[in-house]
C-alpha cells in the first residue's frame, strides 16, 4: 500500500490557516480588498508565511505537506524542485483549471483558457499566443501600444492616489485591449469590478447573470468592431466551443495586475532616486536599447518582491508520487509565490531592489522566481505587459520628477518589505 505525503497536525493545519491561507483569501485573489490589504501589511503577512514554511520543512521535510479542510486535501508545496515539477507538468497530470479557480473565474470568463481542461485547452491556449503574438518579442500592434501609454500619461500631473492612478491606467488597458472608441467605458470596468469581486468567494458566491450577460454583450460588441490597432482585432473568429472573445476578460483582468506593479515600482523609483539612473539613461538613447531592457528589469523586480499572482494553483486527478510518497487523487497543490520570491535562505537579493538579476541570469537560476508563473501555462500575454509596463516606466522617469508620501518613503527606505498595500500609495508626478 502506497505511503501517503506527511499530513499537518491539527495545531500546524490552524498555524497553516491563520497564517498562509486566510490572508490569501482575505486580501482578494482576484479584485484586491483595499482594508484587508492593509491589514495584512500591518501584521506582516508574507513574513508569517514565509517563516511557517521554513518550519513546515524543518519539521515534515520537503514535503508537499497535506493539509485537509473544508472537504478538500491541499498540499503546499514547500520545495523548489516540486515546484518545477508542477509548472512544468501543467495541464497534464497537473490541471491549472483547479476547482477553486474554475469557481471565482466563472463569475466573469466562464470560457477562458485557464478554466479550460484539455483536449479543448491547447486550442484555446492557440487562440490567445497567436493574438497577443506571444512568441514574438513585440507584438505587431507594438508601435500603437506605445503611443497609447504616452498619450495617457501626459495627462499625469499633481499628486495621485491608487484609484486616480488606476482610472487612468483603466484607459490604457480599454484602448490596447478594445480600442480607442473604450476609452471612456468606466462601465464596463465597473461591471467587471463587479464580477470580480464575486469571484473573489469562489463558487461561495451566487452568479449575478445580469451583470454577466452585460458585461459580455458589452465586451462582444467591442470585439465585433475589431477596431483596428487593438488586441481583439487579432483575434481569429472562429467556429465552435473557442469562444475566441471569451478570452478577452482575462486580458483586462491581467492588465489591472500590472498596473499594480508599475503604480508600486514608481513609490520605489521616488524613494530612491539612484534606481531611476539607469532607466533615465535608457529612455535618452533608444537605440542602444531598443526593447528597455533596464525599464523591464525594473518591472520584473517590482513583481517579484510582491507578486501579483500570490499563489499558484494546480490540481492532479490521479495519484501523483513524490520522493517515494503519495499524494491522493484529487490533491490541490498551492505555490505560495512570496515564499519563494522573498526567502533570504536562498536569494541574498531577497529584500533588495535588484533589477540587475533580470539581466545577468541570477532570476533564471534554479530557485523559482515566476513572476509570469512558467512551463506551458506561463502567461500568454508577458510580452505585451512588459512591452506596456516598461514603456510606462521609461516615459514616467524621463519626464517626470518623482516624489511619494512621507510613510511610504519610510516603508521602503531599507529592506524592502515582504507585504506592501499599493492601495495606500501616494505619488507626487512634476512635469520636468
Amino acid at each position: 500500500m502506497p505511503i501517503e505525503l506527511p499530513i499537518a497536525s491539527p495545531l500546524d493545519t490552524g498555524r497553516a490557516l491563520r497564517d498562509i491561507f486566510l490572508p490569501l483569501v482575505a486580501q482578494g485573489a482576484i479584485l484586491r480588498r483595499p482594508r484587508l490589504g492593509t491589514l495584512a501589511e500591518r501584521v506582516h503577512a508574507d513574513d508569517r508565511a514565509l517563516r511557517l514554511v521554513r518550519r513546515f520543512r524543518s519539521t515534515y521535510g520537503d514535503g508537499p505537506l497535506l493539509f485537509h479542510f473544508a472537504g478538500r486535501t491541499t498540499a503546499l508545496v514547500l520545495a523548489a524542485d516540486d515546484v518545477h515539477r508542477l509548472l512544468a507538468g501543467t495541464p497534464e497530470p497537473f490541471a491549472a483549471a483547479t476547482t477553486e479557480k474554475a469557481g471565482a473565474l466563472r463569475h466573469f470568463q466562464p470560457h477562458a483558457v485557464l478554466v479550460t481542461d484539455p483536449p479543448l485547452r491547447a486550442a484555446r491556449r492557440d487562440v490567445n499566443e497567436r493574438a497577443l503574438d506571444t512568441h514574438q518579442p513585440v507584438h505587431q500592434h507594438g508601435h500603437r501600444m506605445l503611443e497609447v501609454v504616452r498619450e495617457e500619461l501626459d495627462t499625469m500631473t499633481g499628486t495621485l492616489g491608487w484609484e486616480e492612478f488606476r482610472a487612468l491606467w483603466s484607459r490604457v488597458v480599454r484602448r490596447i485591449v478594445l480600442g480607442d472608441s473604450a476609452r471612456d467605458d468606466t462601465g464596463l470596468t465597473d461591471d467587471l469590478d463587479r464580477l470580480r469581486a464575486d469571484a473573489n468567494w469562489a463558487e461561495f458566491h451566487p452568479r449575478r447573470d445580469a451583470v454577466r450577460e452585460h458585461f459580455l454583450g458589452a465586451l462582444a460588441a467591442y470585439v465585433a468592431k475589431a477596431e483596428p490597432g487593438s488586441l481583439v482585432s487579432t483575434l481569429d473568429h472562429l467556429d465552435g466551443d473557442l469562444d475566441p472573445a471569451g478570452q478577452v476578460p482575462h486580458w483586462l483582468f491581467a492588465f489591472d495586475a500590472a498596473g499594480i506593479a508599475l503604480w508600486r515600482l514608481f513609490a520605489v523609483l521616488a524613494a530612491r532616486p539612484e534606481a531611476l539612473e539607469p532607466i533615465v539613461t535608457e529612455a535618452r538613447h533608444p537605440d542602444a536599447s531598443p526593447l528597455l531592457a533596464h525599464a523591464g528589469a525594473a518591472v520584473q523586480e517590482s513583481l517579484r518582491l510582491w507578486p501579483t499572482t500570490l499563489v499558484v494553483l494546480r490540481e492532479s486527478p490521479t495519484p501523483t508520487e513524490w520522493r517515494g510518497r503519495t499524494a491522493p487523487g484529487g490533491t490541490q497543490f498551492a505555490i505560495v509565490s512570496s515564499v519563494f520570491h522573498r526567502d533570504g535562505e536562498a536569494l541574498d537579493f531577497a529584500n533588495s531592489f535588484e533589477p540587475s538579476i533580470w539581466l545577468d541570469g541570477r532570476a533564471d537560476g534554479p530557485w523559482p522566481i515566476i513572476p509570469f508563473s512558467a512551463g506551458p501555462a506561463e502567461c500568454p500575454g508577458r510580452n505585451v505587459v512588459l512591452l506596456t509596463t516598461s514603456a510606462a516606466a521609461s516615459h514616467v522617469a524621463a519626464h517626470y520628477d518623482l516624489d511619494v508620501d512621507p510613510s511610504t518613503r519610510g516603508k521602503l527606505a531599507g529592506p524592502l518589505p515582504t507585504t506592501f498595500n499599493h492601495t495606500t500609495i501616494r505619488l507626487a508626478f512634476w512635469r520636468t
